[in-house]
């Protein structure tokens, strides 16, 4: 059974999920990881308009639908 934070490093790394610093400060893998999928700009990182979910939670509604 992989562990979680092999599951995680590997989402982050295939442009599937984001790092979120806040709750993973120390995360060199999910850092580096993130760097890397940005950089190849695949799946989340080929929208160049792509925002953080806790960026997009802060918007407004007129906001998010104006981002559609």
């Amino acid at each position: 059974r992989p562990h979680a934070s092999t599951v995680n490093v590997s989402m982050v790394v295939n442009g599937l999920a984001w790092h979120y610093v806040q709750y993973a400060p120390d995360e060199k893998e999910l850092a580096g990881g993130e760097k890397c999928a940005r950089e190849k700009r695949i799946r989340l990182w080929s929208d160049r308009r792509s925002i953080a979910p806790w960026d997009l939670r802060k918007l407004s509604k007129d906001e998010r639908d104006k981002l559609r």
